[in-house]
């Protein structure tokens, strides 16, 4: 106390010059002992926000897509265990028909055994005619996997979940006024660098499907249409479908002219090579049988690679 006294009393007494100056200095050394102090502080806060909220190399990761397993098999075993070592994938797209039937036993023992073969990215699913033979209600899919159908973005791409699943359905009017909301909402907020990519199980209007025959009523042949319209207005960048055993790539025409020229088309790619046998459908026996894909994506470009099973 005494000497804070003595220091005011020398302080208010001295000539204004030396005063300013010492004023000065303590002010100088105050702030660089603020500084010292909080610099620690701000790194540690600088690390922490890196570790909430990561930088990301937006529009350049890669997926893995697959279909057609029905349950496990030593095809599918093989391929999710490549899936699982690849480091470079971010997540696996299912097309569909991942069980046999669609019982909840059946959904329970998939994840359990995709747990069991390292599989810990995460898994999208759209359903497939097997997966929802038990109940075509889809209240069991719901309950152990999720919404029938959905869309999600994942850096610069929209995913979106369909289900077709029922041939005698097709894609339902519910689904479609859905999917019309849900594609102009991403319409209105899309970037120049911003993808579109849809999938759903069964495939339509490939070629050769008026000689080969395809999967299609009355009724899902109108939803298919209006299904075309919402695309003609939204093309999408790349759509993924199963269902057939085997692995095709075409382009399906969204608008054509009145000669039938087509003006606008979406490239669709079919693989269905989880594990069931081959169709000779769009030269299957010829195509590789089982597989996934593994794709892609570097800011507007969509790259796939198939990858095959080892155990064939």
């Amino acid at each position: 106390m005494l000497a804070w006294c003595f220091f005011l009393y020398a302080f208010f007494t001295m000539k204004s010059v030396y005063r300013i100056s010492l004023l000065a200095l303590i002010i100088g050394l105050g702030l660089v002992l603020l500084f010292n102090l909080w610099r620690p502080v701000a790194l540690n806060f600088g690390q922490l926000s890196n570790l909430a909220f990561p930088k990301s190399s937006a529009g350049q990761f890669a997926f893995a897509v697959i279909g057609d397993n029905e349950g496990e098999n030593p095809f599918y075993a093989d391929l999710i265990r490549q899936i699982s070592q690849n480091q470079d994938i971010k997540f696996l797209l299912h097309v569909g028909d991942a069980t046999a039937s669609g019982t909840s036993e059946e959904f329970q023992a998939l994840k359990k055994a995709n747990a069991e073969l390292g599989l810990k990215i995460p898994v999208y699913f759209v359903p497939g005619n097997h997966d929802l033979t038990t109940d075509q209600t889809g209240q069991i899919w719901q309950k152990e996997i999720g919404p029938l159908w959905q869309s999600m973005d994942i850096e610069n791409t929209h995913l979106v979940l369909l289900d077709n699943s029922n041939r005698k359905i097709g894609f339902e009017d519910a689904e479609l006024s859905w999917l019309e909301n849900d594609l102009t909402d991403y319409a209105n907020n899309k970037t120049d660098n911003s993808l579109l990519i849809i999938a759903y199980h069964r495939p339509f209007n490939y070629p050769l499907a008026s000689i080969l025959g395809d999967d299609e009523t009355k009724t899902s042949r109108a939803s298919n249409e209006k299904f075309l319209k919402i695309l003609e207005k939204f093309p999408p960048d790349q759509i993924f479908t199963g269902h057939i055993h085997s692995y095709a790539d075409y382009a399906m025409p969204l608008a054509k002219d009145t000669e039938g020229k087509t003006l606008k088309s979406a490239p669709v790619t079919i693989t269905g090579g989880g594990g069931q046998p081959p169709q000779s459908a769009l030269g299957g026996l010829l195509k590789p049988k089982y597989h996934f894909l593994k794709v892609t994506v570097k800011g507007k470009k969509i790259t796939t690679e198939i990858v095959l099973a080892k155990t064939e």
